[in-house]
């Protein structure tokens, strides 16, 4: 079994209530989400009893570390909530990455875990300005004479996917937008988008059930007017302007 999920959360177990543990969870997710990806890259193997590591920030810390639920290695670290309220935006992801820290020391003390390649990829994370950006999708449509690329940016206030579309021949861009924008979890966005197909020169940006959900016109585009429908059919979308 591989090692496939880090999670900084809040549960409903920490002692901290609403709405206070729900934004902490909205900010720091792009972070678990970032290693998450990164780890499952290594393939690295533990000894079949989890494939998740679960740091959670709490209260009143009465079991340190143990295995729960669907192979989750849950450990239990302290939290300083007036140092936190008081903390700039970086200085709150270095406290996120210094929790998952501590987390991964406890754990460490139960069960063999790749200590090193995770504080590795911290850092990697700090080295690359604390992002989580991503390309989802890049596709050349060459009778309409077109690239059309998705981009993925998630943040610790929103996700957006932003598309771009440049003419072929001469690779200027045409136009460039967001077009969809969520809060701050996989939730919120992960089905609504999937792939990007051509129709009677209508580009199609399809959910996660391959049902078309963003029209743009080719025309439109031609004219660098960045302009689309969100169609009704399929998975509901409202979007975020927080």
């Amino acid at each position: 079994m591989n090692l496939k999920y880090i999670a900084l959360h809040m549960d409903y177990d920490s002692g901290y209530q609403e709405p206070f543990r729900d934004n902490f969870n909205l900010n720091s997710r792009f972070i678990s989400n970032y290693l998450s990806i990164q780890i499952r890259k290594l393939k690295t193997e533990t000894d079949g009893a989890f494939n998740m590591i679960s740091i959670i920030p709490t209260i009143d810390i009465k079991d340190s570390c143990k295995i729960v639920g669907e192979k989750a290695l849950r450990a239990r670290v302290s939290f300083n909530r007036d140092a936190y309220e008081r903390m700039g935006e970086i200085e709150k992801y270095e406290y996120y990455l210094q929790l998952l820290e501590e987390g991964y020391k406890v754990c460490a003390k139960h069960k063999k875990i790749p200590l090193e390649q995770l504080l590795k990829l911290h850092q990697d994370f700090r080295n690359n300005g604390y992002k989580n950006e991503w390309l989802h999708k890049k596709k050349k449509f060459k009778e309409q004479g077109i690239e059309v690329t998705l981009n993925c940016f998630f943040t610790s206030f929103d996700f957006q996917l932003v598309m771009s579309v440049s003419d072929i021949k001469s690779k200027t861009e045409l136009v460039s937008g967001t077009v969809i924008r969520t809060l701050s979890n996989e939730v919120c966005f992960a089905h609504l988008f999937k792939d990007v197909i051509v129709e009677n020169d209508k580009i199609f940006i399809t959910n996660s059930h391959d049902e078309p959900k963003f029209m743009f016109d080719v025309t439109d585009i031609r004219n660098k007017k960045f302009m689309f429908e969100i169609l009704d059919d399929g998975l509901d979308y409202k979007p975020y302007t927080g």
